[in-house]
């Protein structure tokens, strides 16, 4: 019994509720330690009182991942009881874990272990009802398990097909300008719809000198290279006709030099009224390297934005509610989020949720993101635990094992509130294309593909990689939109896969994972006792006797238990 690998925390992530009476508690243990864990709870200040016959509830916990080296565990309890022949509501719960590994017992509460079952309240943990009522994650039902595709406005589609002589540019440079416009999009709305996606997430689209415009010069403006006002409200309009979301990319981190604020600064210095809304060190201000203020990526051409100054903040609310209550956005992508202070994100939320209480927020954090996800902040964020472990996975520099350590402890970790809004992906602007890192190779590329769209989550789509574009690293894989001679196969499977997706079983069932003959995956999605299974085989071909008779989804053939090299099926 390895006593140190036993964790519960009394928070978010351990405790909290995820329904109408229903709360989840959770427990971490060595892995294969345990023949059984026992939750055990009584109502605090019944036992607080000495009530007595007061119930005590005993649940057992079910096993829902393993890593090679930790079990999780979880129970789900309830705020209601009977007692004196009437239903009351609990208070809060006081509740220990009871560990049986087939020799011996031991009782774990309140961070202490026992040999005796514990009694008194303080030798237990404890959970406040009203708490974790009031911390409730809500988060907006569209959004689970959700696909987003994910538009470089720029390089996407131009007016009426009349693509600039720069569109087919090969590699893409950092200072190559193509006429990509919103319009352009709005006439590329079939095939968008056609894909099958459930929102679309626009790289910035305010004005600025830059093609990603992630260096905002006016927040309050459209950049004209892209269109009008008029012009988003339309693709809006034409988004919810057809029951597409929109997704704005804000970038509160930092501004462009042009800003008003920052050309102020550099114009007054010392004396300028918005000296605090950004982070000088020292003056005169000017733009050099390295910059005598703070700036994104060490960089003077995106200074770094002081969002605690109440006026610099209270600019940046208003950006947010404009278009939200101006254009009917659906919902914000936030870049550099993890740069920008907690306090500021509390605030953000609350204030967009005013506007519209379904508004999906989607942070950028690329690490550990659990301080951003209680409840008070974000809704999702940008999932690179999963896009790192799909990518290194296929290229060969994780095994198998290791892999899918890193889907189990997704699932043993991380709320269940979230789990479903997770924004998974395996490439995206920041990156160099899924297919050229996979080293265009079809095979790695279809099974990447396929992970993506099968494993919990809400699937991040970038532009082209439904159809395998190319592209390296940025800004080559900022590449042009490719409408036409593009391999039809490849958009049709992903077309499948997205179909799929949509199944609720796939869309928000639990997972479970598991290794077949050493080189195949076999991934279960289920929701009780409905299921649908993914089988990869990375290896020599294996038979399943299990499969026979079986109908694969995706290849719509019936099996005959042979599983090839490479091969995909998807079967209920």
């Amino acid at each position: 019994m390895e006593k140190s690998a036993i964790i519960h925390n009394m928070n978010e992530s351990y405790a909290y509720k995820i329904g109408e009476h229903q709360y989840l508690i959770r427990l971490r243990t060595k892995k294969d330690d345990f023949n059984q864990v026992t939750l055990k709870y009584v109502e605090k200040y019944l036992r607080e009182r000495r009530v007595k016959d007061h119930p005590t509830f005993s649940i057992e916990m079910r096993k829902v991942a393993s890593t090679s080296i930790y079990d999780y565990y979880e129970a789900i309890i309830s705020d209601e009881m009977d007692f004196f022949g009437r239903n009351f509501s609990m208070i809060a719960a006081r509740y220990y874990f009871v560990l049986d590994d087939g020799a011996s017992k031991v009782y774990y509460g309140n961070y202490k272990f026992f040999e005796k079952e514990p009694y008194e309240s303080i030798e237990m943990f404890n959970l406040v009802f009203h708490q974790a009522d009031r911390s409730f994650f809500k988060t907006p039902e569209w959004s689970k398990g959700a696909i987003i595709y994910q538009i470089f406005p720029e390089r996407f589609a131009p007016t009426d097909n009349n693509f600039s002589s720069t569109w087919n540019e090969v590699p893409m440079g950092v200072r190559t300008r193509t006429n990509g416009t919103l319009r352009g999009i709005i006439q590329k709305i079939d095939y968008i719809k056609d894909l099958g996606v459930d929102a679309i997430y626009l790289n910035p689209i305010f004005k600025s000198n830059s093609s990603h415009r992630y260096d905002t010069i006016d927040y309050m403006a459209i950049d004209p290279l892209l269109g009008t006002d008029e012009d988003f409200r339309e693709l809006v309009d034409t988004c919810h006709n057809n029951d597409i979301k929109v997704i704005l990319d804000l970038v509160f981190n930092h501004s462009s030099t042009q800003f008003f604020a920052f050309q102020d600064l550099l114009k007054n210095q010392e004396k300028s009224k918005y000296v605090d809304w950004y982070f000088v060190s020292s003056f005169p201000v000017a733009i050099n390297f390295p910059p005598n203020y703070k700036g994104f990526s060490f960089g003077p051409y995106m200074p770094k934005l002081n969002t605690e100054n109440p006026d610099c903040r209270e600019y940046f609310l208003d950006v947010t509610k404009h278009y939200l209550r101006d254009f009917n956005v659906d919902g914000y992508r936030l870049d550099v989020a993890d740069e920008v202070t907690h306090d500021f994100w509390r605030v953000f939320r609350k204030e967009s949720k005013k506007y519209n209480a379904n508004c999906l927020i989607m942070g950028e954090v690329w690490y550990e993101s659990t301080p951003y996800l209680r409840g008070d902040e974000f809704d999702s964020i940008m999932n690179y635990t999963i896009y790192d472990g799909i990518r290194n996975f296929l290229k060969g520099n994780l095994s198998l094992d290791q892999f899918i350590d890193i889907i189990e402890r997704e699932r043993g970790e991380t709320p269940l509130t979230y789990y479903h809004n997770s924004n998974i992906l395996i490439g995206s602007h920041d990156t160099d294309r899924i297919y050229t890192f996979l080293d265009n190779d079809k095979n790695k590329f279809l099974q990447a593909v396929s992970l993506l769209l099968f494993l919990p989550g809400s699937p991040l789509i970038y532009y082209g990689d439904e159809i395998m574009m190319e592209g390296s690293y940025d800004p080559d894989c900022r590449r042009g939109m490719i409408f036409d001679k593009h391999n039809e196969d490849i958009l049709n499977y992903v077309k499948k896969l997205i179909k799929i997706k949509h199944l609720p079983v796939v869309k928000y069932g639990d997972i479970h994972v598991e290794k077949i003959n050493s080189s195949g995956l076999k991934i279960t999605r289920f929701i009780d006792e409905n299921q649908i299974n993914m089988i990869i085989n990375f290896n020599n071909e294996i038979y399943l006797d299990e499969l026979k008779g079986k109908f694969d989804l995706i290849n719509e053939k019936e099996l005959n238990g042979i599983v090839k090299e490479n091969q995909i099926i998807i079967y209920k």
